[in-house]
């Protein structure tokens, strides 16, 4: 029986265990760095070879290389073997996806790519409201647009949505907000970071604009 708990838990252990990976690349690069700059040196000047010489045969570093490369190789090409199979099994996964989160570098690529999850989703009407209750006011923001009260929260016909991100930018509320419409929920985490739940379809469309 599958044990989709288990499931998740090697996931996130893989994840994680990947951050370590990264930064054992980055050292292993910045030592193929400093290994270039002993070798230029060493062509430059035979004096300077015969100094390295001397001291790598004192030392392990040869063949410690030649097992990290090795290492990598062998890594390299499980990697290719994998390749198709991975690749196969993350459109099966992927067909699956409800919800994504998006992260962008600046505000206004978030802006851009929030207009374009509204018009790709289609959306006459997008409700307003705190991802928080009770830590967030929109009065003032509805009270500027003239925005119609609805629960919680407000909502924002389409022609206004645009004028309404920069209202929210202006009184620096732009975050911690949830935009919904009649098929997605938007959850603004911060100016740059956001969660969109929707069916698959719309998930594949909305992810598309930052292709």
């Amino acid at each position: 029986m599958v044990s989709y708990t288990r499931l998740e838990t090697n996931l996130a252990r893989v994840k994680k265990d990947l951050a370590g990976v990264k930064d054992i690349n980055n050292n292993f690069c910045s030592i193929l760095e400093e290994l270039n700059r002993i070798k230029e040196k060493s062509l430059a000047d035979p004096r300077a070879m015969e100094k390295v010489s001397e001291e790598f045969k004192d030392k392990e570093i040869i063949d410690l290389f030649a097992g990290i490369e090795k290492d990598f190789n062998d890594l390299k090409l499980q990697l290719s073997k994998q390749t198709l199979y991975r690749e196969r099994v993350a459109d099966f996964v992927e067909s699956l996806r409800t919800k994504k989160s998006f992260s962008f570098e600046q505000t206004t690529d978030a802006i851009l790519f929030l207009e374009g999850t509204i018009a790709t989703l289609d959306a006459d009407h997008i409700s307003l409201n705190p991802q928080f209750i009770g830590t967030m006011d929109l009065g003032e923001v509805a009270i500027e647009l003239g925005l119609h009260k609805t629960g919680q929260g407000f909502v924002v016909q389409k022609e206004l949505f645009s004028e309404v991100l920069s209202v929210l930018i202006a009184k620096r509320m732009f975050k911690n907000i949830i935009f919904e419409t009649n098929n997605a929920k938007i959850i603004l985490r911060s100016s740059t970071e956001l969660k969109i739940e929707s069916d698959n379809s719309n998930i594949r469309k909305i992810s598309q604009l930052t292709n």
